[in-house]
C-alpha cells in the first residue's frame, strides 16, 4: 500500500515549487512532467514518457487535514486536486515511503532511484543508466510513524 508521508529533510527555502493538477493515483514522491500552465496558474501534469524528459518535478504535498483522527499519512490526493511539486536541485534531500518506489533492484543504501518511463512512480536501480535527467541516491532506509521510508539525496537534475 502506498503512503503520503513526506519529509523535506533538506530543501532550500528558495526551492522552485509548482502548483500542479494531480493525475489519478498520485502519491507523494511520484515524478511528473509539467505540462500547460492554466489561467489559474496551475500546471497540467503527466507521467514522464522517458527518463530524458525535461520539466520533471516531484510531488511533495504536505497538505494538513483538519480532521483530528487523521495524520498526513492517511491523506489521499484526489484526481484533479492542486498539490505542490518541487523541482529538485543537487543536494536536496527528501524522504518518501518505500512503497512509493518500484523495487526493480532491492532498495538499499547507495542504490539509485530514478524516474520510470511511462510511470509516475520512481524505480530503484543498482546503478544509473546514464541518460536520466533526474536521479537520487538512497542515503538511509528507516521507519517513521510505522511507515518504511527511504531518504533520497538528489544527485542529478536537468539544470
Amino acid at each position: 500500500m502506498a503512503s503520503n508521508l513526506m519529509i523535506l529533510n533538506k530543501v532550500k527555502a528558495t526551492a522552485h515549487i509548482a502548483d500542479v493538477v494531480a493525475p489519478a493515483s498520485t502519491y507523494n514522491g511520484y515524478v511528473v512532467v509539467l505540462g500547460v500552465k492554466g489561467t489559474d496558474g496551475t500546471y497540467t501534469t503527466a507521467a514522464p514518457a522517458a527518463v530524458t524528459d525535461e520539466g520533471m518535478v516531484v510531488i511533495a504535498d504536505e497538505g494538513l487535514s483538519y480532521e483530528a483522527e487523521k495524520t498526513i499519512d492517511d491523506r489521499v490526493i484526489a484526481t484533479g486536486e492542486v498539490v505542490r511539486a518541487y523541482q529538485m536541485e543537487l543536494g536536496d534531500i527528501i524522504s518518501i515511503p518505500q512503497a512509493n518506489i518500484t523495487a526493480t533492484s532491492a532498495l538499499a543504501d547507495a542504490k539509485v532511484v530514478v524516474p520510470n518511463a511511462g510511470a509516475a512512480k520512481m524505480e530503484c536501480l543498482a546503478t544509473l543508466a546514464g541518460t536520466e535527467v533526474l536521479a537520487f541516491i538512497i542515503e538511509d532506509l528507516y521507519t517513521k510513524a510505522g511507515v518504511l521510508m527511504a531518504k533520497l539525496r538528489c544527485i542529478r537534475t536537468q539544470k
